[in-house]
């Protein structure tokens, strides 16, 4: 076996280690509320599969020097087949718990876990076990922070560099290090995540929700999954306490990992100076001005605070890419959907875990635009792109510039195929946006609750297929694509 093949492997192997103990919380909640057959699942499957990534590792020993043999190419391979292994795994406690019969149901609902995407083919999600809800908000938040992470963590005692892989899974365009040593880092944004999910929880249980659903929702929403314990979502709680820490938790989700932690170095003052994050909460104020507006001259709720908090709380949702509902907006002004999906296509900052093409790409595409239009007026202009008073590399403008093409390409395959399969243009458009985007909101045929189990197979392994390329923002997936890339010289 070539050492390229035992690297691929090897990092295969470890991944699926990681995720077998990600199972090991799903088995103690199934054994605190007595589901003794959820449990031995769990156990059952958490060892088999840790056993098999031990023996990966074992048997794809890498030589000592073997990180500097690792081409792009490699490393492509290396997380497109650690997104899917995850998947594949993820998705056996469904089948094994009879939650589905469905091997495509189970992927797809594996898929939209680790890749926070919260689109569900389940229904009558309230009387799933609660081991096998744990799990499905557990999937959520391991993706959320990034399946490779725990890999990337023990790659130093595994003698390999994860430096090369991490930058493949990078969630948009970052303009520093958070920090010069890898595992610095990441015990940086796992304290901060970890920090997020414990106190969302409290806050949650003070309002009333048990340990357990505050957990569940508290996972679902620093994660942006959204994927809650009731088919009505958010909706289901009588409570504007619990929509309003839910929403607070969401906008501070959505913000950049990079950002809070160049916060614990700089202070407030990262903030304030971060064009990025101003980019991100006019979004929000605006887009639910708007939508307000339009709900109140549509007469759609009767009151002023109902129509407030729900249009906030939904902009909030969508442009996260959480996708908790609070109400049908399917019901909305077609004005009042039109400026949601706009928000999907937006999506959250980058180096956060929500999807989309993310804010910062966006501010970079607005400067592009104004650029052009001054050398068109003034043809000896020159300015460079600069964000937050630094001068932005030419591949990260190029690159930038090009992923809304990326983003409209996967789009039209998906399209294409979806109605080729049968689908109707509308919803396939929809579901396609839905899904590439890792937002998981439903309109139309959907519905507001997420729900794609009216697809069939194949139409769920297509959109099974853009959520993955979505959350590895397409250029993994498409480079991949094309012969070149597999040459000598990748």
């Amino acid at each position: 076996m070539k050492s390229p093949f035992r690297a691929t492997f090897r990092i295969v192997g470890t991944t699926l280690m990681a995720i077998s103990i990600t199972m090991v919380p799903a088995f103690v909640v199934s054994m605190i509320c007595r589901e003794w057959d959820t449990a031995l699942m769990f156990i059952t499957l958490a060892l088999a599969v840790f056993l098999f990534g031990a023996l990966l590792c074992r048997i794809c020993r890498c030589p000592s020097g073997l990180t500097e043999s690792i081409r792009i190419a490699d490393g492509l391979q290396i997380v497109i087949l650690c997104w899917i292994c995850a998947s594949l795994i993820g998705g056996l406690p469904y089948l094994l718990s009879g939650v589905t019969s469905s091997p495509v149901d189970a992927f797809f609902e594996s898929c939209s876990g680790f890749t926070t995407t919260g689109a569900t083919t389940l229904t009558d999600v309230n009387h799933l076990p609660r081991g096998v809800l744990f799990w499905r908000s557990m999937s959520c938040w391991t993706g959320g922070v990034g399946i490779l992470i725990f890999g990337i963590a023990l790659m130093p005692a595994l003698g390999l560099n994860g430096q090369r892989i991490i930058s493949l899974e990078s969630r948009g365009p970052t303009l520093e290090k958070v920090s010069q040593k890898m595992r610095s880092t990441l015990r940086t944004i796992m304290l901060i995540y970890l920090s997020m999910t414990l106190a969302e929880t409290i806050l949650l249980a003070f309002g009333g929700m048990t340990i357990f659903n505050g957990l569940l929702h508290s996972m679902s929403t620093v994660s942006t999954g959204g994927f809650s314990r009731y088919d009505s979502s958010i909706g289901y709680f009588d409570s504007n306490y619990i929509r309003n820490v839910i929403l607070c938790f969401m906008i501070l989700s959505g913000i950049s990992y990079d950002l809070y932690a160049r916060s614990v170095r700089e202070g407030f003052a990262a903030f304030v100076k971060n064009s990025e994050l101003k980019l991100y909460g006019l979004l929000i104020v605006v887009g639910s001005l708007v939508i307000v507006a339009f709900l109140f001259k549509a007469g759609t709720y009767d009151s002023v605070s109902d129509t407030f908090s729900i249009a906030i709380f939904q902009t909030v949702s969508v442009l996260t890419t959480t996708g908790f509902t609070t109400a049908d907006y399917n019901l909305w002004p077609l004005v009042c959907q039109m400026i949601l999906l706009i928000l999907m296509f937006t999506g959250a900052c980058s180096s956060s875990p929500g999807g989309g093409l993310k804010i910062l790409r966006v501010t970079i595409i607005l400067k592009l635009i104004r650029h052009g239009i001054s050398m068109r007026l003034h043809p000896k202009f020159m300015e460079s792109i600069s964000i937050n008073r630094q001068e932005l590399p030419g591949d990260k403008v190029s690159g930038s510039a090009t992923m809304p093409f990326l983003f409209f390409t996967a789009m039209f395959i998906g399209v294409l195929l979806m109605t080729f399969i049968g689908n109707p243009m509308s919803e396939s458009f929809s579901a396609c946006l839905s899904c590439v985007s890792n937002t998981g909101a439903g309109f139309g045929g959907q519905g507001s609750g997420s729900l794609y189990d009216h697809f069939n197979d194949p139409s769920k392994l297509v959109l099974s297929g853009l959520m993955i390329g979505g959350r590895l923002e397409l250029y993994a997936v498409m480079v991949l694509i094309l012969p070149k890339y597999w040459t000598k010289d990748y």
